[in-house]
């Protein structure tokens, strides 16, 4: 869906409270369904963790001679920005924040002459005193980076991993979600939920500030990295590995189970390339069972962090049909409405979808309207509740704000925001707690297709 008006996309945010990392990639990951501003697009996001606390507004370096035409480039997106704030921002009260004074304040350091880089980082601290963990302003160049994720172009030097930060970062490690097939990492031996310790001596996670090492896993093509891995309940191995370019879109697993049940997990739905994947994906898998169709299928959004609105419909369209929830703003409520297809059977196939810790956004909101709708059974940990909409808007220098607009009202009129999708059937573990081998969340929901046959 692409929706415009005057200059805003509307997109998901994930919270920065799950980071997928692309290892080698520096880029801040956020989710999106593309329009221009000059158009509006959706997205779902997810930042470097931790979030930062708006930098203390006196250590911005003042340029010594003010570039006038710079310093009012920089006027002219403050206040587009503050003003879209004023008029679009979810909640009126601004989350507590006193917007009239912050834009105030801004506006005199900005005045006082900034360089674009420290321009930037202004305007992202401005949003980050609405402290609401969505909103976020991205510089031309994450903007890009942000462009290109949406289109499935991912192209770095790096080892081929997906990766994240556990939530309790006292653990101190970061987690394989992903391995890409073919990698320098998949031939080095990592494998989805292995526990990253080191990378070249260093803590993958994290510093005294809360910040992780996985810029280390990039470099220049053909030099090597050395890592401290250790897979769940399992010995510390040190593993070295050859850096390379990796290139495409983040793959999608899939694998048939035992009696005829598919299995595919969905990594992202910031890609627009996602539900046309999935689609070949169910009718591979069919074509593997003896009579051509699935007896059951477990969809995986555990390690999904969300995004885009096209992305979240075209996935819906193979599972479900009909009205199910509204977008609500502070003005008005918009219906999601989803026409179904059917190929090779998924609108009749018995359906599990596993969620977790790491589920947010748009995911969570796949994964509870299947649920309340009755299509699907849900296993695994409640998600922790971030299914606000972001707008983004993008600037006259390539920069880009998405502002939080709407949340998400399923039929029942529940608070996802508030309790997040809880499971049918809950089991305590998160990502890097267990092995492919050894799944007890995925256990449970092939128990439960066997329970249920179609």
């Amino acid at each position: 869906m692409t929706e415009s008006s005057e200059g805003a996309h509307r997109r998901w945010t994930a919270t920065d409270l799950f980071i997928p990392v692309i290892v080698g990639l520096i880029a801040v990951v956020a989710c999106l369904c593309a329009a221009t501003i000059g158009g509006i697009s959706w997205w779902a996001v997810t930042y470097p963790t931790p979030t930062p606390t708006p930098s203390p507004l006196p250590t911005f370096t003042l340029i010594p001679t003010p570039d006038r035409e710079a310093t009012d480039r920089h006027l002219r997106i403050l206040n587009e920005l503050w003003e879209t704030v004023r008029a679009e921002y979810l909640y009126p009260d601004y989350n507590g924040a006193d917007w009239d004074a912050i834009g105030e304040t801004y506006r005199a350091h900005v005045e006082a002459g900034l360089s674009d880089e420290e321009f930037w980082w202004a305007m992202e601290d401005m949003l980050l005193e609405l402290n609401d963990d969505h909103s976020v302003f991205l510089s031309p160049s994450a903007a890009a980076e942000e462009d290109a994720l949406l289109a499935g172009e991912w192209d770095y030097v790096g080892i081929g991993i997906y990766s994240t930060i556990p939530l309790e970062i006292e653990k101190e490690y970061a987690v394989v979600l992903l391995v890409f097939p073919g990698s320098p990492a998949e031939q080095a031996g990592l494998r989805p939920h292995d526990h990253m310790l080191t990378i070249d001596g260093h803590p993958a996670c994290c510093d005294e500030l809360g910040y992780d090492n996985m810029a280390l896993l990039e470099g220049p093509i053909d030099t090597t990295v050395e890592m401290q891995v250790r897979t769940p309940r399992e010995p510390i191995r040190t593993v070295t590995v050859i850096r390379a370019r990796i290139a495409g879109p983040l793959p999608i697993e899939k694998r048939l189970l035992e009696d005829g049940v598919g299995y595919i997990l969905v990594p992202t739905l910031w890609d627009d390339t996602i539900p046309e994947r999935v689609r070949r994906a169910v009718e591979e898998l069919a074509a593997e069972t003896t009579g051509g169709e699935l007896a059951g299928l477990v969809l995986d959004l555990r390690v999904n962090a969300g995004g885009s609105y096209t992305t979240l419909v075209g996935l819906l369209e193979l599972f479900t049909t009909g009205e199910v929830g509204r977008f609500v703003s502070r003005w008005d409520s918009e219906p999601l409405r989803v026409r179904g297809v059917d190929v090779a059977g998924p609108q009749r196939v018995p359906l599990v979808v596993l969620v977790g810790t790491e589920t947010v956004s748009f995911a969570e909101v796949l994964a509870g309207v299947l649920q309340e709708s009755g299509r699907a059974s849900v296993v695994g940990r409640t998600t922790l509740g971030n299914i606000e909409t972001t707008y983004g808007y993008d600037f006259e220098d390539g920069s880009r704000a998405w502002i939080a607009q709407e949340t998400f009202l399923p039929p029942s009129g529940a608070d996802w925001e508030e309790r997040g999708i809880v499971p049918d059937v809950e089991i305590l573990l998160d990502w890097d707690e267990f092995t492919v081998e050894d799944d007890p969340q995925l256990e449970v929901a092939l128990e439960l297709l066997r329970q249920n046959p179609q």
